[in-house]
C-alpha cells in the first residue's frame, strides 16, 4: 500500500515539473516577446523606424518593464523624436519622482531640443531634490558634461562645493574642465586649492599640471600663478616645492636652485632637497647648475651624510661641463693629437681629476671611490693620452674593487682598450676574452668585448676568423653590438672579394687609427686612395681622412677630403654620413653657420629617412636660433 502511494506522489510531482516546463516555454513564446526580440533586430540592423513602432507595441502591453522602456527611450533619441522621448521618461519619473539621474536625463533631451532654459530647469530639481548631496552634483554635472557646457558645469560643482561646505570638492572635475577650455590658469589655481587643502596631494597636482606643461603656455600660465601663489604665502612649502618643479620641467634650473635652496633652509633639510636637485640636474645635462649645487652643499653641509656621491656628483659634472667646451673634440671621445693639446686638456680637467682623486682618497674601499678610478682613468685615457697612468688606475681598479663587479668589469673592458692603445694586442685579447666569457648569454659588456676579439682578428688579418665572430654577433637581433658587427662584416667580406691587399692596409691604418697615431694612419689612408683608386674601400679611406683632418685641427683640407667623396662617389652608402660631418666642420670648426646649414639641408633633401635626419634638423633649428 505505501508503495502505492509513493509512486502516485512521484506521478504527481512530474506532472507538476511538466505543467511548469509547459508553462515556461508559453511564457517564452508570447507575441509581446516575439516582437520585442524583432524589435531588437531591427535596431541592430540601424531601422529605428520599425524598431520604434514594435518597442511601441509591446510598451503598451507592458509598460512596468524598465528593459522596454529603455529600449524605446533610446530609439526615439536614435531618430530626434526628443517629444515623444521627454513624454515618455516624464512619464516613467511619475514612477520614481526622486530619481536625479532620470531627471539629469530629460535636461539633457532638453539640451538637444536647444532649448537650454528648460534643461537647466530640470537639473535644477535634480539639485533641489537634495542640496546637499555630492552624488546629486555629480550626476547632473556629468549630464551637463556630456552636453559640453563646459562653463556651467564648473559652475555647478563651484555651487555644490559651497552648498556641501567642502572648499576642495570637485577640485580635479574642475581643473580638468578648466584645462580642456585651455584656461591652464585657473585650472592651475584649483590645483592649488587642493594642495592648500591637503598638502599630500601635490604629487596628484604634479602629475595633472604635467599634461599641460608641455604647451608652452600652459607652462608660461602654471608658473605665473605658482609664482604669485608662492610670493604670497611663503610660508607654504608644497607652493615652493611645485614652484620648483615648474621651472626644472621648463628648464629654468637657475630659478630652481634658488627655490631648493630656500625650501632646504626653511624645512632645516640639511641639503637633502638640494642632493636631490643636484642629482636631476646631473641627469638632465646641467651641468652647470649641478656644479653650483654641489658645491653648496659641500660649503654648507659639511658632513652630509651622502658626502661622497655628493663629491662625485660634483667631479662628474666638472668633467662633463668641461667636456662640452672642449673646442679640441669634434666626433666625441678624442684624445689629444700633440704636447699642446695635452697640456690644454690637463689644464682643462685639472679640477674634476682633483675631485675625484679625493673621492678615491677620502672614501677608499666605496662604490664611489671604484667609480672615481674609472673616470680618472678614462680622463688619462682620452683626454690626457697618459696610457701607461690609465693602465695603473684600471689595474687598481680591477684588484682592489672586484666586490663591485659592474663597475670591476667595465674597468677589465676599458683595459683591454688600454693595451689595444700600447700596441699590445696579445694583453688586449685576454681582457677582451675574460669578458666574453662570462655568464649571461645577454650582455652589453659580454657583446663588446666579443666585437673587440673580431676587431683583433681584422687588425691581424685574420679576416675569415673576424667573420665568423661577427656572424655569431649578428645572430642576436636584440645585441647593442648586432649593428656594428653587421657593419665590419660586410666591410670585410666585400673587401676581401675585391682587393684583400688593400683591405690589409685598411686594417692597418684602422689600427693606427685607434692606437691614436693619426699622423701614421693619415699616411696610410691617403696611400689606399692612390694606390688602390679602383676599389670599394677608397670612399670609406677619404671620410677617414676627412675625419683625422678634423681632428688635427685642418679644417679646409678635411672638407676637401668630404667633398671628393661626394663627387667621385655619388651611389657611396655613406653620402649621408659624410654631409652630417661636414655640418658638423662647419659648424664647430670653423664656425660657418651658412654652410653648416647647407650641408644639413642637402643631407634632408638628399636622404629625407636617414638615420641622421632627426639630428640634421635640430642642428639647423639651433644654428637658425629657432625655438626647440
Amino acid at each position: 500500500m505505501m508503495v502505492h502511494i509513493k509512486r502516485k506522489q512521484k506521478i504527481f510531482l512530474l506532472a507538476l515539473c511538466f505543467l511548469g516546463l509547459h508553462n515556461f516555454t508559453a511564457a517564452q513564446n508570447r507575441p509581446s516577446d516575439i516582437k520585442f526580440k524583432l524589435a531588437q533586430s531591427y535596431e541592430r540592423a540601424g531601422d529605428y523606424e520599425t524598431a520604434v513602432t514594435l518597442y511601441e507595441e509591446v510598451f503598451a502591453k507592458d509598460s512596468s518593464s524598465p528593459v522596454i522602456y529603455d529600449a524605446l527611450r533610446r530609439n526615439y533619441q536614435q531618430l530626434k523624436q526628443y517629444d515623444k522621448a521627454i513624454l515618455l521618461m516624464k512619464r516613467w519619473l511619475r514612477k520614481s519622482p526622486g530619481d536625479p539621474g532620470l531627471l539629469s536625463q530629460i535636461g539633457s533631451i532638453y539640451i538637444l531640443k536647444s532649448e537650454e532654459q528648460k534643461a537647466f530647469e530640470v537639473w535644477d530639481r535634480a539639485i533641489a531634490l537634495n542640496p546637499k548631496s555630492e552624488t546629486n552634483y555629480r550626476i547632473v554635472g556629468s549630464a551637463m558634461l556630456q552636453s559640453r557646457l563646459f562653463d556651467r558645469t564648473i559652475d555647478l560643482y563651484k555651487r555644490g562645493r559651497i552648498a556641501c561646505g567642502k572648499p576642495a570638492l570637485f577640485t580635479s572635475d574642475i581643473a580638468y574642465l578648466y584645462s580642456i577650455m585651455l584656461n591652464y590658469a585657473d585650472a592651475t589655481r584649483e590645483y592649488l586649492n587642493l594642495i592648500r587643502q591637503n598638502p599630500a596631494q601635490i604629487g596628484m597636482a604634479q602629475s595633472n599640471i604635467a599634461t599641460y606643461t608641455n604647451r608652452a603656455d600652459g607652462l608660461s600660465a602654471s608658473i605665473a600663478v605658482v609664482e604669485e601663489a608662492a610670493k604670497s604665502d611663503a610660508a607654504n612649502i608644497p607652493f615652493s616645492q611645485l614652484l620648483a618643479w615648474l621651472y626644472m620641467e621648463g628648464k629654468y634650473f637657475d630659478r630652481a636652485y634658488d627655490v631648493y635652496k630656500a625650501i632646504d633652509k626653511k624645512t632645516n633639510a640639511g641639503g637633502r632637497e638640494l642632493f636631490n636637485f643636484a642629482e636631476r640636474a646631473l641627469r638632465e645635462k646641467v651641468y652647470a647648475v649641478a656644479v653650483r649645487t654641489y658645491r653648496e652643499i659641500m660649503n654648507s653641509y659639511p658632513k652630509f651624510e651622502l658626502m661622497a656621491q655628493v663629491k662625485y656628483g660634483y667631479a662628474r659634472s666638472l668633467e662633463e661641463s668641461d667636456n662640452m667646451e672642449d673646442t679640441l673634440k669634434l666626433f666625441g671621445g678624442l684624445n689629444p693629437v700633440s704636447k699642446k693639446d695635452a697640456a690644454e686638456s690637463k689644464q682643462r680637467y685639472a679640477g674634476a681629476v682633483d675631485i675625484f682623486n679625493q673621492v678615491i682618497a677620502e672614501y677608499p674601499n666605496t662604490e664611489f671611490a671604484a667609480r672615481s678610478l674609472l673616470n680618472v682613468a678614462l680622463i688619462k685615457r682620452d683626454k690626457f693620452f697618459e696610457l701607461d697612468e690609465a693602465r695603473a688606475s684600471l689595474e687598481i681598479l680591477v684588484n682592489k674593487y672586484n666586490r663591485f663587479p659592474a663597475i670591476s668589469l667595465e674597468g677589465i673592458f676599458n683595459l683591454g682598450d688600454v693595451y689595444l692603445a700600447l700596441g699590445n694586442l696579445d694583453l688586449a685579447g685576454a681582457q677582451y676574452k675574460s669578458l666574453s666569457e662570462i655568464g649571461l648569454n645577454v650582455n652589453p659588456l659580454r657583446e663588446k668585448a666579443a666585437l673587440r676579439l673580431a676587431e683583433l682578428d681584422y687588425f691581424n688579418n685574420k679576416f675569415q676568423a673576424a667573420v665568423a665572430k661577427l656572424t655569431e654577433l649578428t645572430s642576436n637581433p636584440n645585441s647593442d653590438a648586432a649593428n656594428d658587427a653587421l657593419s665590419l662584416k660586410l666591410f670585410i667580406q666585400e673587401n676581401l672579394q675585391s682587393s684583400e691587399e688593400a683591405l690589409k692596409e685598411y686594417a692597418r691604418a684602422d689600427l693606427l687609427k685607434r692606437q691614436c697615431k693619426f699622423t701614421e694612419a693619415l699616411q696610410y689612408y691617403e696611400m689606399i686612395v692612390k694606390k688602390y683608386p679602383k676599389t670599394n674601400i677608397v670612399d670609406k679611406s677619404l671620410i677617414d681622412i676627412g675625419d683625422l683632418r678634423a681632428r688635427t685641427g685642418n679644417y679646409a683640407e678635411a672638407i676637401a677630403s668630404y667633398n671628393r667623396l661626394i663627387t667621385d662617389f655619388p651611389e657611396s652608402i655613406l653620402l649621408d654620413r659624410t654631409l652630417m660631418k661636414m655640418g658638423r666642420v662647419y659648424q664647430i670648426g670653423l664656425n660657418d653657420k651658412m654652410k653648416a646649414i647647407e650641408s644639413y639641408e642637402r643631407l634632408l633633401e638628399k636622404f629625407p629617412t636617414s638615420l641622421f635626419a632627426n639630428e640634421a634638423r635640430q642642428r639647423i633649428r639651433e644654428l637658425r636660433g629657432d625655438s626647440i
